[in-house]
């Protein structure tokens, strides 16, 4: 485990898998940084099959004035365990995180680091935008807001959005990280936030450090996408948290209860829940200027991503309840 190298202030860490192409248009953007912090950029390969490691390689040749290094994982475990390995590796007191399907702002990583304002703020989540806001996929994930960080009514954040934020390093490494047995995205996130919570410490939002991120799905895609996050976050929550953090009252969001499993719960159970669903989702999107043909394929969307979510929770929650031995 690296000890930390004084002239460096934060390691940016980027898992890597299949991505190679998307992996240079990021890497473009954070030589693009305005002046801040001195990093070095942590290129975490989970045994990709594409040509992530020549492109990385290629890549750090032509831009000798970044400290950057190539890490390949001996084998496939998914982006929990190779944001673990950047974060042992990482020279920095602070270590930020971003995915080869992002694209860094010029002000991302100052902004991230303004958030840092006491010692109880572990980490803080930046704002995000989509690449190309036309998508279908892209516009149903901006008006739902699924990357951005969930301020409760509080102005607390419940947890971070690893796609966007940055954590004190050392801090994240006493809990041990980012869970591996989540093979997929979904869930590990909010693992690491649960258990920096625990501690005592606090999260912050910093909505000028803004990534693109390029939303490249297709209904298979986006389906599974929301089967992961739901499995990842359902196993998170039943393994990590008591029964009345499982269940407070709703809307209330302080004290002990403060992240609120509700942001991670299903809020589709039934037919009822998922008529209230839609119609609070139709609303939102007449708020967000979504209109004409654009709004069926936005609910279509809602309903797809409500079933597939809750079922991955089922589904992890039963895991959860495996390893507890509950029936």
């Amino acid at each position: 485990m690296s000890a930390g190298d004084p002239e460096i202030e934060v390691s940016i860490v980027v898992p890597a898998y299949n991505q190679a192409s998307l992996l240079e248009r990021l890497l473009d953007s954070l030589v693009a940084l305005k002046s801040g912090p001195h990093w070095e950029v942590l290129i975490v390969d989970d045994c990709s099959t594409d040509d992530t490691a020549a492109t990385t390689a290629r890549w750090l040749d032509g831009h000798p004035e970044v400290r950057g290094r190539y890490l390949l994982q001996d084998r496939n475990q998914g982006p929990g365990a190779a944001r673990n390995r950047g974060l042992a590796e990482a020279q920095g007191a602070l270590v930020a995180f971003i995915d080869t399907d992002c694209i860094a702002g010029p002000d991302w990583l100052a902004a991230l680091l303004s958030g840092l304002t006491d010692e109880h703020i572990v980490g803080v989540g930046g704002a995000v935008r989509a690449f190309n806001p036309e998508n279908r996929y892209a516009r149903y994930n901006t008006v739902n807001g699924t990357l951005q960080p969930i301020v409760a009514p509080d102005y607390a954040i419940p947890y971070l959005v690893t796609c966007n934020c940055c954590y004190r390093r050392d801090a994240l490494r006493a809990v041990g990280g980012f869970p591996t047995d989540i093979a997929r995205p979904g869930g590990e996130d909010v693992a690491a936030s649960i258990a920096l919570y625990k501690q005592g410490y606090r999260f912050a939002f910093a909505p000028d450090a803004t990534i693109a991120h390029d939303f490249r799905d297709t209904w298979r895609r986006f389906a599974r996408t929301w089967q992961n996050y739901g499995y990842g976050c359902g196993l998170t929550a039943h393994r990590m948290l008591t029964q009345e953090e499982l269940n407070p009252e709703w809307g209330q969001w302080g004290g002990n209860n403060y992240w609120g499993v509700q942001a991670v719960r299903p809020t589709v159970t039934g037919i009822r829940s998922c008529y209230r669903d839609l119609r609070w989702f139709r609303g939102r999107c007449r708020e967000r200027g979504v209109k004409g043909a654009q709004l069926p394929i936005m609910l279509l969307l809602r309903l797809v991503e409500r079933l597939c979510y809750l079922r991955g929770w089922r589904a992890g929650v039963k895991r959860a309840h495996a390893e507890r031995g509950l029936s």
